[in-house]
């Protein structure tokens, strides 16, 4: 089990309430096992008056978005050769309508993701 209470704003944890106890504590505000603290990564915080463990739903969509991100300007630069070979006039943009269309549409992906 892992005991947790509010302190000064913050959580302060153990997994021995009498280590706890010894703190200044008369008993923990949360008890959780140590598997569900393990699978919040360990993170636990105050919020809102009250302690939370985990990432908010909004922290998660913000690390989400953030990978889409990368891999969508790994796939930019792995089609960055197109727009130097049109700059280049060994291509035209319409050899390459398919890929400039998609990189478009990687621009508004990435743009959209980051509001």
């Amino acid at each position: 089990m892992v005991f947790l209470a509010k302190k000064d704003g913050g959580v302060v944890h153990h997994t021995d309430l009498d280590a706890l106890k010894a703190e200044g504590f008369e008993k923990a505000d949360l008890e959780i096992s140590d598997e569900e603290f393990e699978a919040a990564g360990c993170l636990a915080r105050v919020i809102k008056g009250k302690i939370f463990i985990g990432k908010t739903e909004e922290e998660k969509t913000a690390e989400d978005n953030g990978r889409k991100i990368i891999a969508l300007k790994r796939q930019l630069a792995e089609t960055d050769y197109v727009a130097a070979k049109i700059a280049e006039g060994s291509a035209t943009k319409a050899d390459y309508a398919d890929i400039i269309a998609q990189r478009q549409a990687w621009r508004k992906e990435i743009s959209d993701l980051s509001v």
